[in-house]
């Protein structure tokens, strides 16, 4: 109840007033979905909660994520900066803590903040936890097996640690853990007071593979079905894809297009328990309010270029991602084509706050664009950084505008200078799916204005990372990564990582010895 004072005939008296006549505090819901490309979310009536909510709100179909997996894209969602800046691009390093965070910037701002994931990756040691009133694992026995580990850690038991989580579903391959999350946020909502501002971000994983839709999703999209593949382990089975063999991929294309089925049919389920989330939020009369943005981390790979999952490119499959805001100060169904990223979304959330935004923020604010004002396109730089037995590390950008797009790879010498091992530009008007650059034999990275724009944005970059404050590597340790390490192929990724060498990732914000960074 609110106390209300009035001022009659000189004295002060204390009315009462229902805490039903006041207006709900503002909410903001942040939803990432896991591993879910832009063509496989389309927001049409195959998803009708997802439809519902597009028809009074901004659809940005060219948005771009920040890298292709899970930890670098959700970091950068976090900061509102690139991984090049925050450096988050392995697993032995949280987010910067004395860098601003989403959460903590809302928190600070007198907000109450909640959240919920469903990944390791996105588990609150990385940093992401920061803000947060409450931050919760919504794995299926996740918190009691999460608070294990920690208790195994801090007695130096990695071992333990390991063979604690070795095999069990909740690594969430196999587990189905929305509604876990959508349990918490009812109740969330459902108990908030009316003076709240609520800020709340659900990680949902279930897009991930394997793809193991409950009925009727599994049926969904593939009725007709008679063959014998499954999305049951799907990132080890060798009738899918066998590294020891030549192609690697063995799955035909009949099988494929089954396994995508599967995938669009975790897609629908996610999306019926979405309707969930958003009948709490009309329950408590904060739905036609609030500011509700869905977005995914990365996409995911179906042998576009020869791979499955992701965590291996930087191609459009894995980069491609949706964005739909909905704002309730403007409700009008409209379509953006405007080139945005990752970067964008802290910005565009704390300015409807009314919230300060960091130096360390790289985005901008898409509100003009929400209003139905025109607003200019802006590159997207992305990164991938991964472990070579025989060449080290492995730095991979991708640099994208509008129509074209520079991909490169390259390591570092024993002297800390870099070293091209590989580079395309890729004419994406003519040649969207990526399949032959554009530079001919005699070509040089130089001659391209995509790489010549990408050096002065790096420049800029390194500028920036200077500039701002910097906490050690070794005070950003994660306590994780040695439990993470001794099940990445449990986790679905057995290919690109330190682990493998036993290596260390270089731990800095930009991937080189600090300095002046070397010119290619």
């Amino acid at each position: 109840m609110k106390r209300l004072l009035l001022v009659i005939g000189g004295l002060w008296v204390a009315a009462l007033t229902s805490c039903s006549d006041a207006p709900p505090g503002r909410t903001i819901v942040l939803i990432s979905l896991d591993s879910v490309r832009a063509d496989a979310l389309d927001f049409s009536g195959r998803y009708p909660n997802l439809a519902l909510l597009a028809d009074k709100a901004t659809r940005f179909d060219q948005a771009y994520s920040a890298s292709s997996w899970t930890l670098p894209t959700h970091a950068t969602m976090f900061t509102g900066a690139e991984p090049q800046l925050h450096g988050v691009e392995f697993d032995d390093l949280a987010i910067d803590p004395q860098w601003a965070t989403l959460p903590q910037v809302l928190k600070d701002g007198g907000w109450s903040t909640d959240g919920w994931y469903t990944g390791w990756y996105t588990a609150g040691d990385f940093g992401f936890a920061r803000g947060f009133d409450s931050y919760n694992n919504a794995m299926t026995g996740g918190r009691q097996i999460e608070a294990q580990v920690q208790s195994l850690l801090a007695k130096n038991d990695v071992t333990g640690a390991q063979q604690l989580l070795a095999g069990r579903e909740v690594m969430g391959h196999r587990d189905i853990t929305t509604p876990n999350v959508m349990s918490g946020f009812d109740a969330r909502v459902a108990g908030a007071t009316d003076s709240e501002d609520l800020f709340l971000f659900t990680h949902l994983f279930d897009p991930h593979y394997d793809y193991l839709p409950p009925s009727p999703f599994d049926t969904l999209f593939d009725p007709d079905y008679q063959g014998t593949i499954t999305g049951n382990d799907y990132y080890a089975n060798h009738a899918i894809y066998d590294p020891t063999r030549v192609p690697a991929r063995q799955i035909n294309d009949r099988d494929l297009k089954h396994i995508m089925a599967l995938y669009l049919g975790e897609i629908a389920y996610v999306d019926h328990e979405l309707g969930r989330m958003f009948d709490a939020l009309k329950k408590a009369g904060r739905y036609d309010d609030a500011l509700i943005i869905v977005t995914a981390d990365h996409g995911e790979e179906f042998f576009e270029h020869g791979n499955r999952g992701h965590r291996v490119s930087l191609f459009d499959e894995v980069l491609h991602i949706p964005l739909l805001i909905r704002d309730p100060r403007h409700l009008e169904a409209q379509i953006v084509q405007t080139q945005v990223g990752q970067t964008d979304l802290m910005p565009t959330i704390l300015s409807y706050a009314g919230l300060p935004i960091p130096d360390t923020v790289t985005g901008r604010d898409l509100s003009p664009a929400l209003r139905g004002e025109p607003l200019e396109s802006k590159p997207v730089l992305s990164s991938l950084m991964q472990h070579h037995p025989e060449h080290g590390y492995l730095f991979v950008e991708s640099w994208r505008v509008p129509e074209r797009k520079l991909i490169r790879t390259m390591t570092t010498q024993a002297d800390g200078q870099l070293k091209l091992l590989d580079w395309n530009v890729y004419d994406l008007k003519a040649d969207p799916i990526e399949a032959q650059g554009v530079e001919g034999p005699d070509a040089k990275p130089r001659d391209f204005a995509e790489w010549r724009s990408l050096q002065a944005r790096l420049d800029e970059l390194r500028a920036l990372w200077a500039a701002a404050p910097q906490t050690p590597p070794s005070e950003r340790a994660t306590m994780l990564r040695e439990v993470i390490q001794g099940d990445l192929a449990g986790l679905g990724y057995t290919e690109g990582t330190p682990a493998q060498e036993g290596a260390v990732s270089p731990g800095l914000g930009l991937p080189w010895p600090p300095g002046p960074r070397p010119k290619l």
